[in-house]
């Protein structure tokens, strides 16, 4: 399933019927470009209805990550001594940024670059859509601690920053 389907498949029921009935429905076979636009799109007239996209976004994001990544995570966890240990074997392995630390008894979350294809594609593209990075990490630790964290958006490439910078916490 392409990128702007899967945010579809994730909103709320009577959003999809509101956001659609504006936008049409996007072909299964989209280019990563069309994809990008659509979603934009879909974000922009969200955000002019006041629909919260947050939740779609973050589901969205979890669905990036692997089963086989979530494991191997897990595995990392496991082996490791200490929270520090854990973070240096993601990072060794380039889980998650390869730029993974604690602050003040928070994990942060660096990408030194962009990972996702479709903000990729067009020049500015609604800032919501690094929801969908706060819902990879979420589900990441989530599944590795086995307990809901919390991720919170420090900056963003989208944003202008230099990099993209996250907070998990609620992890211990």
């Amino acid at each position: 399933m392409n990128k702007a389907r899967r945010v579809v498949e994730n909103m709320e029921i009577e959003n999809v019927s509101v956001i659609c009935s504006e936008l049409g429905m996007i072909a299964e076979n989209a280019t990563p470009l069309k994809q990008a636009k659509y979603i934009n799109e879909i974000l922009n007239t969200a955000e002019n209805m006041n629909i919260c996209m947050v939740e779609t976004m973050r589901k969205c994001g979890g669905c990036c990550l692997s089963a086989n990544l979530i494991e191997q995570a897990k595995k990392l966890h496991n082996n490791a001594n200490n929270i520090t240990e854990f973070l240096d074997s993601l990072n060794e392995k380039h889980i998650g940024g390869g730029n993974l630390h604690i602050s003040e008894g928070k994990i942060i979350g660096i990408y030194k670059e962009c990972y996702c294809n479709i903000p990729k594609q067009i020049e500015k593209i609604n800032k919501g859509y690094c929801e969908c990075s706060a819902g990879w990490y979420t589900k990441l630790f989530s599944e590795v601690f086995e307990k809901k964290v919390t991720v919170k958006i420090l900056d963003t490439i989208v944003n202008g920053a230099m990099e993209c910078r996250f907070e998990i916490s609620d992890y211990e």
